[in-house]
């Protein structure tokens, strides 16, 4: 028994079942994801079916060189550019972590004034406490 993992190589996708098309193809945003892909429809329905039978693959990572990533037309990152991203990432996610401004209150909610148009104060009447206690409805007991 050999160490390594069996991998398979596909050139294609294999055909799924017409039940299991016809779920794929129900979605409306289908056609758009292969085409924004540059995918056919037919090789996208097949790669979707394909993860869908088979949930415990991996989409195969491709490692490519830079000289062949600007053979492709495709900027390959400096180490620099690398490293600004990452500070870039780790910044903005300290920033969703951070306090939203919501937590306290700037100011109190309401202030009430008395006829002079001063703050009147928190402290409480106990004579009007007992009046209102007084009052109060009591449950059933």
């Amino acid at each position: 028994m050999s160490d390594t993992t069996e991998q398979e190589n596909l050139d294609a996708p294999p055909p799924i079942s017409a039940e299991q098309r016809a779920k794929i193809l129900s979605d409306p945003n289908v056609a758009k994801m292969a085409a924004e892909l540059e995918l056919s429809l037919d090789e996208f329905v097949n790669t979707v079916g394909y993860y869908l039978n088979n949930p415990g693959v991996e989409p195969a990572f491709l490692v490519v060189s830079d000289a062949n990533l600007k053979k492709m037309g495709v900027h390959a990152p400096t180490n620099e550019e690398l490293e600004a991203n990452v500070k870039a990432s780790v910044e903005a996610i300290k920033a969703g972590q951070g306090p939203s401004g919501f937590d306290k209150a700037k100011k109190n909610a309401v202030e009430i004034t008395n006829a002079g148009g001063k703050a009147l104060s928190a402290a409480s009447n106990p004579d009007l406490e007992a009046v209102v206690k007084k009052s109060r409805p009591r449950g059933k007991s």
